[in-house]
């Protein structure tokens, strides 16, 4: 009676997770006995971790009956059902805040991933054991991932200090400093002083984990530092493009080129923009274009496989078109400020129909700041150098 009494459970929360995501909703989760639950996710080889504050959680029984606050775990996407399978036979009343490394089965946060996919796959690929007792990560990715927590989760609600003009937000519920600290130690880094919202950003910039830009105007639970946080880097890209603008990139996905639409896109840019360069892009600079561009996700639609960028394609727009000639698309691309950028929309429509097989061709840049931020991820190293070549080519077309 118990496996059919489990596994019904399992096909209800299954169902119940299943709706909540077509609703866009998060999954409700909770669970009893946390250790047998672990061990038993152990046992039936998932991938998973708990994110945070290890100490804190109840260590038997008894400590379960008082405890009141949550778990925030991190699953491999491609095995959730089996996640599910496994919880099913673990009721209880322990509120678990579950998320994956890609948008599935309400594991997102309002249709984006909690952390980018490829940092949540690096995550999940560098897990120790707790006590014995459950899944964590290794001591410089849990200190890099709780950095991310605080900068560009939580923001002010962190109780760190902004490093801006921004009040100070009242204090938080953990030993946040002294926390951080201690990581920093284990891990054998060098915190950034003052400790500061701003100063973490720049660091985590330097270590390549930072929110991508193209994110930052997109994340969900927002407060007055997200704001500050774009408005700066929005300024800082612009400044970077040296007077250059309508500057358009757009990223060639794996699926383009399996199926052979690779050169058709091409074609089809260079009759409507001016193509400045077109570059392939190998495995480091996939894995950098991935981790500071948002890319959608990188995964394919209610799937954890992950489409990387093979190619580049920068294009200038000499004849920019007013956003309001397509009303339709621009409520619901709030970036955008030509047009023209829809012009992608109607080649992947043209492409589906043509290549049904395939399902990302192309992801693109939505304004001139986006541009920027990607052709800094696909030249880290001369981008500075390129942007001097473009502006002397576009010259004649800059003159007012």
């Amino acid at each position: 009676m118990k496996k059919l009494y489990y596994y019904l459970r399992y096909r209800y929360l299954l169902y119940h997770w299943r709706r909540r995501e077509r609703k866009r909703r998060r999954s409700n989760i909770r669970v009893g006995n946390v250790n047998a639950f672990f061990a038993a996710l152990e046992e039936a080889g998932i991938n998973y971790l708990v994110l945070r504050w290890f100490d804190e959680l109840p260590k038997n029984l008894a400590e379960e009956k008082t405890y009141q606050g949550d778990i925030d775990m991190l699953a491999e996407s491609s095995q959730l059902e089996l996640l599910c399978k496994t919880l099913a036979r673990f009721p209880g009343r322990i509120k678990v805040d579950l998320y994956s490394n890609s948008i599935r089965l309400g594991t997102d946060c309002k249709r984006i991933a909690y952390y980018p996919p490829l940092l949540g796959s690096e995550l999940l690929a560098s897990t120790m054991f707790y006590q014995g007792r459950f899944r964590c990560p290794q001591p410089r990715l849990h200190l890099y991932s709780l950095l991310y927590h605080c900068v560009y989760q939580k923001g002010l609600l962190c109780g760190l200090p902004s490093g801006t003009a921004l009040p100070n937000h009242e204090s938080y519920a953990h030993d946040l400093p002294a926390e951080l600290q201690r990581l920093a130690q284990e891990a054998g880094e060098d915190l950034p002083q003052p400790l500061n919202l701003l100063n973490i950003h720049h660091w985590l910039q330097k270590k390549d984990w930072s929110m991508p830009y193209d994110l930052m105007g997109r994340w969900p639970k927002r407060n007055a530092w997200h704001e500050e946080l774009l408005t700066y880097e929005t300024k800082k890209l612009l400044d970077e493009l040296q007077g250059l603008r309508q500057l358009l990139v757009f990223l060639l996905r794996e699926d383009a080129k399996l199926c052979g639409a690779d050169k058709q896109i091409v074609e089809k840019l260079g009759e409507k923009f001016h193509i400045l360069e077109t570059v392939q892009l190998d495995g480091e600079k996939q894995s950098r274009v991935m981790r500071q561009t948002r890319g959608g996700d990188w995964t394919k639609h209610k799937h954890s496989i992950i489409v990387p960028p093979v190619s580049a394609v920068i294009c200038h727009d000499p004849n920019p078109s007013p956003i309001s000639e397509n009303l339709e698309l621009a409520a619901a691309h709030t970036f955008v400020d030509n047009a023209n950028v829809f012009y992608k929309h109607e080649i992947r429509k043209n492409l589906e129909k043509q290549f049904p097989q395939a399902i990302n061709f192309m992801h693109g840049s939505d304004n001139d700041p986006e541009s920027m931020a990607y052709i800094k991820a696909i030249y880290p190293e001369n981008w500075q150098t390129k942007i001097a070549q473009w502006k002397q080519i576009l010259q004649p077309s800059l003159q007012p």
